[in-house]
């Protein structure tokens, strides 16, 4: 057809017929990602409007993880057994000892990624106080860690790359205090 255009009308014929192809194609489209988003199903699917056919959470990691059989993250996904969660045993005890808030804070804030504006609101407290207690939390974990880690070091135990950082930065920040 674009071939055998030669007046002004043929053309115009031409782009309507490819804009008719054009919105075939959108809609094909938006067919397609409306179905495949999860949460607007179509009503030629024959699903109800409020109806729901796959649950929001099914690409949760900690689903994923049950569906394969592996529990034990799921297990402990609690913030009072957030010593479970890591596989460093020295690491383990200094979590095992923070305080119930503390480590409902750390727990909340670095493992589930709620927001510190958030956890005020769930805490009924201001997210500058929940700044302050994460802030004094991370305070005890890095000096009793900073401890482990010299021990290990002095009995020369390899440590990994991050490790090193770890107490090079660690002990300039306690000679500029």
């Amino acid at each position: 057809m674009e071939n055998a255009a030669r007046t002004t009308a043929d053309f115009q014929n031409v782009v309507s017929w490819w804009n008719r192809l054009d919105s075939n194609r959108e809609r094909r489209e938006r067919y397609h990602e409306v179905s495949r988003s999860g949460l607007d199903i179509p009503l030629d699917y024959g699903a109800a409007l409020d109806g729901e056919v796959i649950p929001y959470d099914v690409n949760d990691v900690l689903i994923k993880q049950i569906r394969k059989g592996d529990y034990i993250d799921a297990i402990f996904h609690c913030p009072f057994e957030i010593n479970e969660l890591v596989s460093d045993v020295d690491l383990s005890k200094i979590l095992n000892k923070l305080s119930d808030d503390h480590k409902e804070i750390i727990f909340n804030n670095f493992v589930r990624g709620t927001s510190t504006k958030a956890l005020g609101k769930i805490r009924e407290q201001s997210d500058r106080n929940i700044r302050k207690v994460r802030a004094t939390a991370l305070k005890k974990i890095h000096k009793a860690l900073l401890k482990v880690l010299l021990s290990r070091k002095e009995k020369g135990y390899p440590l990994t790359m991050e490790e090193k950082l770890f107490i090079e930065k660690a002990l300039d920040g306690s000679k500029g205090n």
